[in-house]
């Protein structure tokens, strides 16, 4: 009697570890500067693309009344919690994927196959039986490829220009010296911005800044039109920005549907003289950074 005790106390001490170590990868994630966005189904790291889920499945009895562990099932019912969960997603603030799935049947069966190329990370099971798995897949690659815009399309590539003299192009001497810049963050903190799968910029006087027209597909289903960051000093020391990015402050929010983010005039007219901002902007080299 007493060993059964001991056993169950093994038991138990062994399933509270392993719950633990299930829940410790989400725990670091809402404490680091990566923006982790929880959803009914799941969460969406924003920063690296990462979408995680989980499933469960309780046992079933066989035909000799003998109960049997379903991991296949825990895994199809996670399946079903990444395909409302990237549903949920929003294109721009005023269409889902859901909704734009709803007329575009290509797009629902991309999704569904997004799902079942998920990869299990972890599976737990428990005494009674029960299975849980995690589940991960991203947004990045074929499921952006799907839900971006038909109007983001592939640049030609770009010859870089070298700065010519004052004489000869009327640029000063500071610009010909100066390190190019290699990327863009703004510093949307204080504006409750929600993460998009296409968030864009504009002016004050509503001219483009970043959309479409700036981007190439190749590199937005690739990594994203841009990155969520949650911290400003872990969004100027990220790679996709380089080591040298330009910063500007956001205003606010556009009061129109596509939810763009509003910079100042000065800001925008920066930019606009910057030659390598061709080339920045079109391999999407943009952090966003928003409250956590």
């Amino acid at each position: 009697m007493v060993g059964m005790t001991h056993l169950s106390f093994l038991k138990t001490c062994f399933l509270v570890i392993a719950l633990a170590a299930l829940l410790m990868p989400a725990a670091a994630s809402a404490e680091s500067p990566q923006c982790v966005k929880q959803y009914e189904n799941g969460a969406v790291n924003w920063s690296t693309g990462q979408v995680i889920v989980t499933g469960k499945a309780a046992p079933e009895t066989n035909s000799e009344g003998v109960p049997m562990a379903m991991p296949g099932s825990a895994r199809a019912h996670a399946a079903r919690n990444i395909i409302a969960m990237l549903k949920q997603l929003r294109i721009t603030p005023d269409l889902t994927v859901g909704e734009y799935a709803s007329a575009h049947d290509v797009t629902l069966a991309g999704i569904e196959k997004t799902a079942q190329d998920a990869v299990i990370v972890r599976q737990l099971y428990t005494s009674a039986l029960d299975v849980e798995v995690r589940v991960e897949t991203k947004i990045f690659g074929g499921f952006l490829q799907l839900v971006l815009p038909d109007h983001i399309r592939q640049i030609p590539k770009i010859a870089e220009q070298k700065s010519k003299s004052m004489g000869k192009a009327g640029v000063s001497k500071s610009m010909e010296t100066r390190l190019p810049y290699t990327g863009l963050v703004i510093d949307a903190r204080g504006l409750t911005l929600d993460p998009i799968l296409y968030p864009t910029i504009v002016s004050e006087e509503g001219r483009a800044v970043y959309s479409s027209l700036f981007i190439s597909r190749e590199y937005a289903v690739q990594y994203g039109v841009a990155a969520y960051v949650c911290d400003m000093s872990a969004a100027l020391s990220s790679r996709r920005i380089g080591s040298n990015p330009m910063v500007f402050k956001a205003l606010r929010k556009a009061d129109s549907n596509t939810g763009a983010i509003v910079v100042s005039i000065s800001d925008a007219k920066t930019l606009e003289k910057v030659t390598e901002r061709h080339k920045f902007l079109k391999e999407c080299r943009v952090i966003i950074v928003v409250d956590q």
